[in-house]
């Protein structure tokens, strides 16, 4: 009797589900961060020694998370030579930065599997002194039957930083500096999100006059 084994589209098909199965178990241990930056920079050149003061609006003021942020935004621009001020009175700029996030469904291709067909066995017996074939069993086989769409839920993230000349005026602000990045992602976290596109925007700062490109980090995760 001819012994049951998978059959060759079962065998692919698991093969290319296990495949899946580790390419998303990769993805989620990495959980890389793609943003999309892009900056408008008219910053003097001697930016290196001036001091700057990080404003918080009204809404970021009792919030520990924008807190985070700009202590993040303060450590790049220290590390960039820069001093911050005790106060706005006794900075050169002043900084101001904004964080949003919005949440969409967008259909993700996802192969489909099913029956394919029939796997049949059985046995040789002799009749009237030939070899003849008697099928005794029939069993389905399954594969990849096509291709589908699964809904999932995409998180895009903002950020934008705005840096103005001291002397500015809320009649007539001197933006010196003003950048946005954006970034979707499968996470809804924005703290795991956030730190990353800061980190990203500070990669190449201040930067040419004007400056548009795509960087790739790991996410931040947050201290146990």
């Amino acid at each position: 009797m001819q012994s049951l084994r998978p059959s060759a589209p079962f065998l692919h098909a698991l093969h290319a589900l296990l495949a899946l199965a580790c390419l998303m178990l990769l993805a989620g241990c990495a959980g890389g961060i793609r943003s999309q930056v892009s900056a408008i920079n008219q910053l003097p050149a001697e930016v290196a020694g001036k001091s700057y003061f990080i404003g918080l609006y009204q809404g970021q003021q009792a919030s520990l998370e924008q807190q985070h942020y700009a202590a993040l935004i303060g450590a790049e621009l220290n590390a960039r030579q820069l001093r911050p001020a005790a106060s706005l009175d006794g900075a050169d700029l002043m900084v101001y930065f904004r964080v949003a996030a919005e949440q969409r469904t967008e259909l993700v291709p996802t192969p489909l599997f099913g029956p394919t067909g029939f796997q049949a066995g059985g046995a040789m017996v002799m009749v009237n002194g030939a070899s003849v074939y008697i099928p005794t069993y029939t069993v389905p086989t399954y594969g990849v039957t096509g291709m589908g769409a699964l809904p999932a839920l995409v998180d895009r993230h903002t950020f934008g930083l705005d840096i103005l000349d001291r002397a500015s005026t809320v009649d007539k602000p001197l933006k010196l500096y003003e950048a946005t990045v954006y970034s979707e992602t499968y996470s809804p976290a924005s703290l795991q999100v956030v730190p990353g596109m800061i980190k990203a925007l500070f990669m190449r700062w201040p930067g040419p006059p004007t400056r548009v490109e795509t960087i790739d980090l790991p996410a931040s995760r947050p201290t146990q």
